[in-house]
């Protein structure tokens, strides 16, 4: 099974989100957090802060494991996501490479009302990462 390891940036009540390429195999023209696959000698930790770097050019300073989950969506392309929430970092998040097409914070409110967010596990996990800071600030 694949193991794909992606970060939540997380700042002022909202998270980074990216929207996929229309040419991706998987999820194309949908809303996602950056990341990729874990290569082989990697661990999960190691893949999310170098796909950081490579899909969005910054490194991430402070994070912490927030979960995991397995997608089986599209069918056939089961996958175990490891979410890591990054609330610190090193550089101003751009597109990098053509794997995104676009770059846009959201809030929990946004979330709730995206009907294109992959895979669909995420809209949970963003919820209860989202809520926590929320609350906090006010």
């Amino acid at each position: 099974m694949l193991e794909i390891a992606i970060g939540a940036l997380i700042a002022n009540g909202a998270v980074l989100l990216a929207r996929r390429n229309s040419q991706r195999r998987t999820h194309p023209d949908r809303w996602s957090l950056p990341g990729g696959h874990v290569e082989d000698g990697e661990d999960a930790e190691t893949a999310m802060r170098r796909e950081l770097l490579e899909e969005l050019g910054v490194t991430p300073q402070r994070w912490q494991f927030a979960g995991k989950f397995i997608s089986e969506s599209p069918p056939g392309a089961s996958a175990t996501f490891h979410v890591y929430h990054v609330d610190r970092w090193h550089g101003v998040p751009r597109l990098v490479d053509d794997e995104h097409t676009a770059l846009r914070w959201f809030t929990a409110a946004e979330i709730e009302c995206e009907t294109e967010l992959a895979p669909p596990q995420l809209v949970e996990m963003l919820l209860n990462l989202l809520r926590p800071e929320t609350s906090q600030q006010a």
